[in-house]
């Protein structure tokens, strides 16, 4: 079943990345997104500090020990040791381990629907 689960989550991250409007592969990076021009982000490479502005449609983290700030209506957190700090996510899907999120609320839905599947995680809406 994890196993499964795994191959999943891999397809899914390379189907993101050959979608994305931005594909972040390096390690060691910072980047600041502007979500009006580029709604599709993926992170691949590992200790990546990404700054979104406005609010991105999909935002997908494969990588390990990255950080994300800024809002986007759909945030897939697939690898480990990530940190997720959002005002507004509609869909918070986590099948990685040990990744720290927090939420303020929903970008436009009557609330944020969250899935953690993977272990160890922290998710926590802010009030």
């Amino acid at each position: 079943m994890k196993l499964s689960a795994l191959v999943a989550a891999t397809l899914v991250a390379l189907s993101s990345l050959a979608s994305a409007d931005v594909s972040v592969v390096e390690n060691h990076e910072t980047v600041a997104i502007d979500c009006a021009k580029d709604k599709i982000v993926s992170l691949v490479g590992n200790h990546i500090t990404a700054t979104l502005t406005g609010t991105c449609t999909k935002v997908s983290v494969a990588g390990n020990f990255n950080t994300v700030t800024g809002s986007a209506n759909s945030v897939w957190l697939a690898g480990n040791h990530n940190t997720a700090a959002l005002d507004h996510v509609d869909e918070l899907m986590v099948p990685g381990n040990y990744n720290t999120a927090t939420y303020k609320g929903p970008v436009s839905a009557k609330a944020t629907k969250v899935s953690n599947p993977g272990t160890k995680n922290t998710i926590t809406q802010q009030k």
